[in-house]
């Protein structure tokens, strides 16, 4: 299954298939429509331990290559605790992206691991829940920590391992936060919001902030600092790209904008600014490989400025979409 799959159940029910990721949702959601599948359901959950009176016979995790090993250990854990007895977990992963370090938690957590496969760098394990109760101790991956220098401070946010950069404000959030030119009247979209950083800080200056991501684990802890930082004028979406502010313009567009993705998420992402975007409004991202989103923000913008480069990122500002929407 495509995305980042977090439990299969296997019965008389059927399948269940378990995500936080909304794209990956949908693409099960699409597979399972294409296949006929009707014993078989997709649920947008951060866990398989919030569905309540289910339990695994089968579970299947291929972990993310980029998913944080704290998230991977929880899953684990919240996993065993859905299991029935005699009940499979199989987990597979390459040798290269903390494979070993996983298959050290299914010992942990089971007490025994066998190796199904190990062929050209991948690995497939396989542990059985032979007790009611694990013995490993409990994953801690929530953190809370303050941020006092950014304009606006002091900040008090909190995050867990799932989320970007959960331990502290990243290099690239906080240049971005420095850099951009948030205005009292801005009307501001944070793309891609994470624990909501970004936004929040821009509350303290705009009118009013949508923040949005694709993790539902995101927005609920973005939904929480909004709380913390007791801001009244932002708020949370949970949406795969622009589509929760379809119809809406912003005069700012912030994004600590995503390079492992490619191309085309660059090129989705300056786009889809641009067409949300007022006459004059902004699109400003910070990248650690700017080049894609340049290129793409000159071809929907007029005029694209480098506003700050340091400690490997960049902070690029696009003006004057070529689709821009006259200001109401």
């Amino acid at each position: 299954m495509a995305g980042r799959p977090i439990g299969l159940e296997l019965d008389a029910a059927g399948l269940h298939f378990v995500s936080f990721d909304l794209r990956a949702v949908r693409i099960c959601e699409d597979a399972i429509r294409r296949g006929s599948l009707y014993n078989a359901c997709a649920w947008l959950e951060v866990s398989p331990a919030v569905l309540t009176g289910t339990r695994f016979d089968v579970v299947l995790f291929a972990p993310a290559r980029w998913e944080s090993k704290a998230r991977v250990f929880e899953l684990i854990d919240a996993a065993f605790e859905k299991m029935t007895i005699q009940g499979r977990f199989l987990l597979a992963g390459r040798r290269n992206a903390g494979v070993e370090s996983y298959r050290n938690r299914l010992k942990a957590v089971f007490g025994r691991v066998e190796t199904v496969t190990s062929k050209s760098g991948f690995r497939v394990y396989r542990s059985n829940k032979r007790a009611p109760a694990t013995g490993a101790h409990p994953v801690d991956a929530k953190h809370v920590f303050e941020v006092a220098d950014l304009p606006g401070g002091p900040f008090t946010f909190e995050a867990a391992a799932g989320v970007f950069s959960s331990r502290g404000l990243d290099a690239g959030t906080r240049i971005l936060i420095e850099t951009a030119e948030v205005r009292p009247g801005d009307r501001v979209l944070d793309l891609g919001c994470g624990y909501g950083a970004i936004g929040i800080a821009a509350a303290k200056q705009a009118r009013e902030v949508q923040l949005l991501d694709t993790s539902l684990l995101a927005v609920r802890f973005t939904r929480r600092n909004i709380v913390r930082n007791g801001l009244a004028n932002a708020r949370v979406g949970l949406s795969d790209g622009f589509e929760a502010v379809a119809g809406r313009v912003f005069d700012l567009i912030l994004c600590n904008a995503p390079t492992h993705d490619g191309a085309a998420t660059a090129r989705r992402i300056v786009q889809g600014a641009a067409m949300h975007l007022r006459s004059k409004g902004r699109l400003t991202v910070v990248a650690m490989r700017p080049g894609m989103y340049l290129k793409q923000m000159k071809r929907a913008f007029d005029t694209v400025d480098r506003l700050e480069s340091r400690q490997a990122y960049t902070v690029l500002c696009a003006r004057d979409a070529k689709s821009a929407i006259p200001a109401a």
